[in-house]
């Protein structure tokens, strides 16, 4: 084991985006600036007869607007980690915005959900004068999926480098944690996150985080470089050497 061994990248870190004054975030939309180019606008709806406290039958408007030409997405988890979450993820080139499964890390365990749990309404995705905006409205409560709340919530957010779903970049993704009817800020105290991603194109070279020795010459030994990218290897040892 390293002596200066890297972060461990599972967990992801849980980031808590920068707020501001209180909004009541049934009457109208709470801003909550994600990272200098995504904001998350939301509105919890509150139907007659009920209040946001038991809140039964509420949906939740939800706003994504990235400057930039790109699929988004924001999940919902249990945990913090992509793998097990919930996903609501737009493309523009497609005009689709759909739920999904996350059941990993790889394009092909990334898929919509059954015809019968694509249940959003008031959907849209555009890109407008340079930024891509996704619009929808969820049930807040839905049997088999992961509730949310109108209290703490932990939710994921990415986005793409392209209209074409696939990985979305060290630096384009991170959990956090919402407390949807808190109210969030209307404007960030400033453009630099509280925990910003490391600089990709920093001169100084990250310690890959390693494991317990193994003899590699016998069996693959892995090197997690950082999260969402395995190194593994092999020697292979003639005989008579």
């Amino acid at each position: 084991t390293p002596s200066n061994p890297a972060p461990n990248p599972d967990p992801d870190p849980v980031l808590v985006p920068e707020t501001g004054p209180a909004k009541d975030c049934t009457k109208e939309f709470c801003d909550n600036q994600l990272s200098p180019d995504y904001l998350l606008r939301y509105q919890i709806n509150v139907p007659d007869g009920t209040n946001v406290d038991v809140c039964d039958g509420c949906t939740i408007s939800m706003e994504l607007i990235y400057s930039g030409d790109a699929w988004v997405s924001v999940a919902f988890s249990t945990d913090g980690q992509m793998i097990g979450s919930e996903a609501v993820i737009g493309l523009p080139g497609d005009n689709k915005v759909e739920k999904y499964n996350l059941g990993g890390k790889s394009d092909s365990a990334v898929s919509p959900m059954p015809d019968s749990q694509q249940t959003l309404s008031d959907t849209s995705i555009e890109v407008k004068d340079g930024q891509t905006i996704m619009k929808f409205t969820k049930i807040m409560k839905e049997a088999g999926e992961i509730e949310i709340t109108p209290g703490d919530n932990t939710l994921l957010w990415a986005h793409g480098s392209s209209d074409v779903l696939g990985y979305h970049g060290f630096t384009s993704k991170s959990p956090f944690e919402l407390n949807l009817s808190s109210g969030a800020g209307e404007e960030p105290a400033n453009e630099t996150p509280s925990n910003p991603a490391p600089t990709p194109d920093s001169d100084s070279a990250p310690v890959p985080e390693t494991g317990p020795d193994k003899d590699c010459t016998k069996e693959f030994c892995d090197n997690q470089l950082f999260s969402g990218y395995l190194l593994r290897y092999q020697i292979n040892v003639p005989d008579g050497t």
